[in-house]
This record gives C-alpha cells, sequence and structure tokens, in this order.
C-alpha cells in the first residue's frame, strides 16, 4: 500500500485527500503537514488519524512516506518538490507546477538526481467526455488534428476573503490563466497531442479591483503538428451560451463536450450525442498516480507536460504585455 503525505490542509488538499480515501488499499494517508493547527487537525481525522506536522522538512525526515501530495499556494510549489524529491519521496503536485522557468529546471533537476516520479494534478483530463475525446483521437477517428478551443468561465466574487494569495502576483504567479485557466490550458495540450510551438494572447482585468494580475484571457496557440488552438478563460463572466468544455475539429469531422455529455459529427452526418458514465477526477488522479508507482509507468501528466503547459502560460503573459507571438 502506497503511503502518502498531503502537504498543505486548505480547500483544495480535502478534494484531494476524497481521492485518496476511495482509493482503498492502493493507498492511505499517513501523514499530513500545514502551519495552521486548525487544518492540520481537520485533515488527520478526516483521513482516519494520520499524524500531523506544521512543517513539511518535519514530516520527509520522520514520516514513513513513500510519495507527497502538494496542496500549497503556487509559490511554495518548487521548494515543497524539491524538498520532498531530495527525501526520495514521490510527488503529485496542485496545478500549476511552479511558477517560473528557472523554478521549473529545479524540478527537472532534483527528479533526475533522486530518480523519482512527478505527477501533475490535473484532474479535468479525466473528465469522461475529455478521455472519450483522446480515445477517439489516438483511433485516428478523426484524423489529423487541426483545431482545438478550450473554456473555462465563471464569475469569481469581489470579496477580499475570497482571495488571500490569489491576489499577489509574487504568490501566485500571475492572475487568472495561471489559476483556473491552467485548467483550459493543459486540456488544449492533451486535446490537440503535440507540443506547444507559439503563443499570442490578450489578458486583461475587467471587474476585480483587489486582484493585481488579469481576470480574463485569451490565448491562441500553434502546435508543432500544424493545429491551432484557442484558450477561453475568465473570472469575471458567467458561462457563456454555446460554449463547451472544448471543441476539436479534424480532417474528418469534429467532437464537442463538457462534463458527461459528448457529441461527435463526422463530415457530412448528423451529430451523435452520448451521455457517458460519471467520473470524479480527484478520485481517478489519485488513483492513477498510485497505479503508476505500482507499476513503473509514467504519468499521463507527467512533470513535462506541466512545465509546456507553464512555457504556453509564461508567453501568453509575455505576448500580452509586449503586443506580439512568442516563440516557446
Amino acid at each position: 500500500m502506497l503511503k502518502v503525505g498531503i502537504i498543505g490542509c486548505g480547500g483544495i488538499a480535502h478534494a484531494h485527500a476524497d481521492g485518496w480515501l476511495a482509493a482503498g488499499d492502493l493507498a492511505k494517508v499517513t501523514a499530513v503537514c500545514d502551519v495552521d493547527a486548525g487544518n492540520r487537525a481537520k485533515m488527520a481525522e478526516k483521513v482516519g488519524g494520520a499524524e500531523g506536522f506544521a512543517d513539511w522538512s518535519e514530516m520527509l525526515a520522520k514520516a514513513d512516506l513513500d510519495a507527497v501530495d502538494i496542496c500549497l499556494p503556487h509559490h511554495l510549489h518548487k521548494a515543497a518538490i524539491v524538498a520532498a524529491a531530495d527525501a526520495g519521496k514521490h510527488v503529485l503536485c496542485e496545478k500549476p507546477l511552479c511558477i517560473t522557468l528557472a523554478e521549473a529546471a529545479e524540478i527537472t533537476a532534483a527528479k533526475e538526481r533522486n530518480g523519482i516520479t512527478i505527477a501533475c494534478a490535473h484532474n479535468q483530463i479525466f473528465t469522461p467526455c475529455v478521455q472519450r475525446a483522446r480515445q477517439l483521437l489516438d483511433e485516428g477517428v478523426f484524423g489529423r488534428v487541426l483545431s482545438v478551443k478550450t473554456a473555462d468561465c465563471f464569475r469569481i466574487s469581489r470579496d477580499k476573503e475570497t482571495w488571500g494569495w490569489r491576489a499577489s502576483l509574487a504568490t501566485a504567479g500571475g492572475g487568472e490563466l495561471i489559476d483556473t485557466g491552467y485548467h483550459p490550458s493543459y486540456l488544449l495540450l492533451y486535446l490537440a497531442g503535440s507540443r506547444p510551438k507559439q503563443v499570442t494572447a490578450m489578458i486583461q482585468n475587467f471587474d476585480q479591483p483587489l486582484l493585481e494580475g488579469e481576470d480574463s484571457a485569451n490565448v491562441l496557440v500553434r502546435f508543432e503538428n500544424g493545429a491551432m488552438g484557442q484558450i477561453f478563460t475568465s473570472w469575471s463572466w458567467e458561462w457563456p451560451g454555446g460554449f463547451w468544455k472544448f471543441h476539436v475539429i479534424g480532417e474528418k469531422g469534429q467532437m464537442w463536450g463538457s462534463g458527461q455529455q459528448f457529441f461527435r459529427k463526422m463530415l457530412g452526418q448528423d451529430v451523435e450525442q452520448e451521455e457517458l458514465p460519471p467520473m470524479n477526477g480527484f478520485h481517478a488522479e489519485t488513483r492513477h498516480f498510485a497505479e503508476c508507482l505500482a507499476t513503473g509507468a509514467r504519468p499521463v501528466q507527467s512533470e513535462e507536460d506541466g512545465i509546456d503547459v507553464l512555457r504556453v502560460i509564461l508567453g501568453a503573459y509575455e505576448a500580452s504585455r509586449e503586443g506580439r507571438v512568442v516563440e516557446l
């Protein structure tokens, strides 16, 4: 059984904990870490009496662990990943992997010198419609991918208590695009099936005065396989009518969907709809990580994938500031 330590016991960590609890005999959370004693105690109780620590260095040194699940604010990811790797622990890390390419290089070096596995917590990869789309793309049903669009929009509260560390560029690494917008960014790359080559973007803060970064972004990406991509994401707009989580156009047809709803239309044919079985993305990602460690398989979203997503996001910031296309 995989012995896991959770580092950071705030809101998103509880979704991860639910995943570990659902993993059954595959894994067990045996240690939790948070500077806040209340958060630490709640998480320890939730997972069935795990040992609690206020400092991750102490946890890594004293707890009997195989892996850690990092659920910290963005600016702390790199330090926790490197510390865990140097302690010989495998890592599952909440998005984003880190917030600069220099940090990404440190993470890569730490992984290579310690021979550990790093997976990015890209939970929406496991959404039923996304998995169905990737399956059909792998089978060649749609031929060459020509265009991919992804979206994630909702209107967030303007209450100061909502923001915390997310309001600051220093601790978040950016605004909406590197946070919620990170989801449609990794989905874009996953469905395009190719590495990003160029990016340009228009990024703006429309309606969030407490936020130092952007609340909305439109990003265009060109891939090495020639496909074009678009990311549409915002914290200031309700979900627009007619938008889906993704839309893929291939040589032989197109497909789109959200959640359990999946649609496809082959050239010259009617639209077909599938209602897919439910799947909790957090449950799926933790189970996948545990299974990869058990079998030695590469995670579907490793640190290499996370770094490619970061390159797109940081390139989009640069492109928007300078009004140009950025080569990646």
